[in-house]
This record gives C-alpha cells, sequence and structure tokens, in this order.
C-alpha cells in the first residue's frame, strides 16, 4: 500500500497544479498535453528516487537526471504557489460573495515564479560547498593543540546526481584548506557498492598531516552496509565504530571518539556505545566526539567531551523548514551549540540526499574549526 501511495498521491497534486495553473488558459491542446504530461513525469521522482539506491540510477544519465529533479522541484513550489494562489482566491470569494474567480495572468505568473525559485534552490542544491570557518575555545587544550584546525565534511550523499565530479571537487577544496585533521560525520553515500565506488574514490586523495577519521551515518545502512564497511577503509579513513584515536603533539594528548549511528538498531547491527568509545581515554584530556546525528546531544554533554561535531540535519535545507528540522532534532539544526560543559557544532552537510535536491536561504558547507585554548 505504501508503494501505491507514493506514486498516486503525487499524481493528484500534479492533476491540482495542471487545473490551477493552465487548464482554462488559451494555450493550444498540445501544450496544455505536454504540460500536464511534464507534471506527471515529475511527480514521480521521490518515487524513483528511492529505486536509485539499488542501481537503477545508472540507466539514466547525469543530465538527465538533473533535469528531472529540476521538474520536480518546479512542481513541488508550483504546488505551492497554487495552493497559496487558490486560498487567496477562496478567501475573496468568501468575503465578497461573487464568483470564484479565475485569472489566467496570476496563474502563469505562479508557474514562472515557481520556475525561477526552483532554479535557484537546485543550483544551491548542487553548487560546490564554500567553506565555513568556525573557531572553537576548548577548556584545557594543551598548548600544543592551540590553532589546531579540523577540516568537517558531512552528508556527501555521493550519488548520480552528485557523483564523482562533484567528489573531486570537494577534495581539491578540503585539501587546500591544509587543516591538521579531516574528519567525514557520516552519510557519504546512497546506492550500491557496484554503482557508486568510482564516484567515492576520489575522497581517497584527502589529505592531512594527521589523517583522515570518518564514521558512518544512517544512510549507510539503507543499501549494501557491509560492502561499504569493508570499501571504506580501503579510501585511508579511520573508520571509528565506538572505538578512539589518540592524536599526540610534543607530548600532549587529543582524543577522537567516534560512534555508530542509531539507525543501526533497527537493522540488528552494533548499536552506539558511547561509554565503549571512551573506554581508556586518560582523564583530562580534551575529547571530540564524531557522531553523525545530533538527537542524543545532551545525553553526551553528561560525559566528559569537550567538543561534538555532527550532521544529518543538513540545516534545515530551506530556510523557515529549518524550524521543523530544528524542532525534530531536539532543537539543533545548524552551527553552534553550548550545552552544558559540551559544545556542538552542526554542519549543514556538504551535499545532500538526491532524493529532495533542494537549498534556500541555507547553503552546503564544508567546515574548518580551528581549536583555540580558553582562557
Amino acid at each position: 500500500m505504501q508503494q501505491i501511495l507514493i506514486h498516486i498521491i503525487p499524481i493528484y497534486f500534479a492533476f491540482y497544479a495542471f487545473l490551477s495553473t493552465c487548464y482554462r488558459t488559451r494555450w493550444h491542446w498540445s501544450i496544455k498535453v505536454t504540460f500536464c504530461i511534464i507534471l506527471l513525469i515529475a511527480s514521480q521522482y521521490a518515487a524513483l528516487s528511492r529505486a536509485f539506491y539499488y542501481g537503477y540510477d545508472g540507466l539514466i544519465s547525469h543530465g538527465v537526471l538533473v533535469a528531472f529533479a529540476w521538474s520536480f522541484t518546479v512542481e513541488l513550489f508550483l504546488i505551492l504557489f497554487c495552493l497559496a494562489k487558490d486560498a487567496v482566491l477562496a478567501a475573496r470569494f468568501i468575503l465578497k460573495k461573487n464568483a470564484f474567480p479565475y485569472r489566467a495572468k496570476l496563474s502563469i505568473g505562479t508557474l514562472v515564479a515557481a520556475i525561477c525559485v526552483a532554479t535557484l534552490a537546485n543550483y544551491t542544491a548542487l553548487k560546490q560547498p564554500p567553506v565555513t570557518e568556525q573557531t572553537i575555545e576548548i577548556k584545557n587544550l594543551p598548548e600544543a593543540f592551540d590553532g589546531y584546525r579540523i577540516a568537517q565534511l558531512s552528508d556527501i550523499h555521493t550519488s548520480a546526481l552528485l557523483g564523482r565530479d562533484r567528489n573531486e571537487k570537494i577534495v581539491e577544496r578540503t585539501n587546500a584548506l591544509n587543516a591538521d585533521l579531516i574528519v567525514i560525520t557520516g552519510d557519504l553515500v546512497d546506492g550500491t557498492l557496484a554503482a557508486r565506488q568510482d564516484d567515492l574514490r576520489p575522497l581517497g586523495r584527502l589529505y592531512a598531516p594527521d589523517g583522515v577519521i570518518a564514521i558512518e551515518g544512517n544512510h549507510e545502512h539503507y543499501v549494501a552496509h557491509d560492502d561499504w564497511r569493508r570499501f571504506f577503509p580501503s579510501l585511508g579513513f579511520r573508520w571509528l565504530e565506538n572505538e578512539h584515536v589518540i592524536i599526540v603533539k610534543e607530548g600532549c594528548a587529543l582524543a577522537i571518539a567516534g560512534i555508530t549511528d542509531p539507525m543501526a538498531k533497527r537493522y540488528a547491527r552494533q548499536q552506539p556505545e558511547l561509554d565503549k568509545a571512551l573506554q581508556g581515554i586518560a582523564s583530562g584530556v580534551p575529547t571530540i566526539l564524531l557522531s553523525h546525528q545530533v538527537k542524543n546531544s545532551p545525553i553526551h554533554a553528561q560525559k566528559p567531551i569537550a567538543l561534538q561535531l555532527s550532521g544529518h540535519t543538513h540545516g534545515g535545507q530551506i530556510f523557515g523548514a529549518h524550524w521543523l528540522a530544528q524542532g525534530l532534532n531536539n532543537g539543533f539544526v545548524k552551527g553552534l551549540y553550548q550545552i552544558g560543559d559540551m559544545q556542538l557544532y552542526v554542519n549543514r552537510g556538504t551535499s545532500l540526499w538526491f532524493g529532495f535536491p533542494i537549498r534556500l536561504g541555507i547553503d552546503p558547507e564544508i567546515s574548518l574549526i580551528t581549536l583555540k585554548k580558553a582562557p
């Protein structure tokens, strides 16, 4: 039933957008039919994108997929704008008690507005992520790590829509930062190993003197989990699963701990065990925790953790809608937070999930975090 509804409900809204926009215009019937067909095809983007997890995206060229994503985005905003337009016209009808108006120019204007906003939203979603610099003060940070720089990537979501070329540019931009350490906080890929491994390989060229450390996200559990788990270390990553590494400089130590994702519970895999990840870290050693999701941050803050680096929320992707994402993630959506003695930095996402390729008012990011000793 769920599979049927995911196809049928979007078709209903596609017909609504068609009727609200151009049904009563003087366009030639062939134009109307073509427009209706485009809306119907676009309405299936979300449903068909589920099949992309299993390699079927390889049947569609990148250019066609970009056009498909754009048409879906146009339709989505067209539906939202038509709902607003029709609500205003309905209110006018109720208040003035006259015939329900249909204004062709207003309807066409709604379509033009949807095209413009959708184009901007797709461009922002697919563009190269800018670098966001953040200085974070850490109590008891050893002098050797004062000024230590960490580049954070998160939610790369490698797919046919966001593939090898994009990853190559992300690697170039990240390496150019000359960070001391690179961390990746989950959701690296969407798809099978056979379909997406070549798109991931550029990430093997990420370089920092203290290496590249990565953890899983929820999307790593959806398809080919065991295949990807074996593959990621081949890229040169240190993959942390409820464990930690100690970085030593001038006889001083900094701990980097990483936990698995809560999605593991659904698939009967290794669930997050924070105590296990922290076990063996000497008292007084500043600890940075890598955790893909942010919901449990207040619980993590009860442990001796100086800083948590996370992702998952994509910053909410759309300004205004980000408040909903914030509510769904225990009040955390993007940027820096103070939770007791622990600080939390939530990366806005270096990319995003191809099933919802929209950003409006909230850019992707590569985070460059500089640690400073708190006075």
